[in-house]
């Protein structure tokens, strides 16, 4: 069991940012318990998450996406990405899609592998194109 501790500030400006953070993290695991502590002196609720990770948190095939299945963030990266296609492209003299499909630019922005191993389990992603393109693509996803 892993633990990880999240501030819930009160402040409207930032109590929805917090949720959606908290939100976002329990959508990707499995919620064991939970321990909150109100810390008055700050004005936050402490939170404290136990959990295990999902086995299939980054499935052999994952689903396929559209870009307008995608949050606002992951359509900015998307279009990072598709930026960096057009100039390996024109640098390769070769086509657009023979870079990276637009399907393979959205399930990057959305499911943002974060070394080789889970690059290859993008759809199109085997080792020699991960070989060649991973590192522009991990270090696009890292920076963003």
């Amino acid at each position: 069991m892993q633990v990880k501790v999240f501030s819930i500030g009160l402040e409207p400006d930032v109590l929805e940012k917090n949720q959606k953070v908290l939100n976002e993290f329990l959508a990707t695991v499995m919620f064991k318990k939970s321990s909150t502590q109100y810390i008055e002196k700050e004005n936050y609720w402490s939170v404290i998450v136990h959990y295990d990770e999902k086995e299939n948190a980054k499935p052999a095939s994952l689903e396929r996406k559209s870009f307008e299945d995608l949050c606002a963030k992951d359509q900015q990266v998307y279009l990072y990405l598709k930026q960096w296609r057009a100039d390996k492209a024109e640098s390769l003299q070769q086509k657009n899609y023979m870079i990276c499909h637009n399907s393979e630019l959205i399930d990057l922005a959305m499911y943002k592998p974060s070394n080789l191993d889970e690059l290859q389990q993008i759809k199109g992603f085997g080792p020699q194109k991960a070989d060649k393109f991973g590192d522009d693509i991990l270090a696009i996803l890292n920076a963003v």
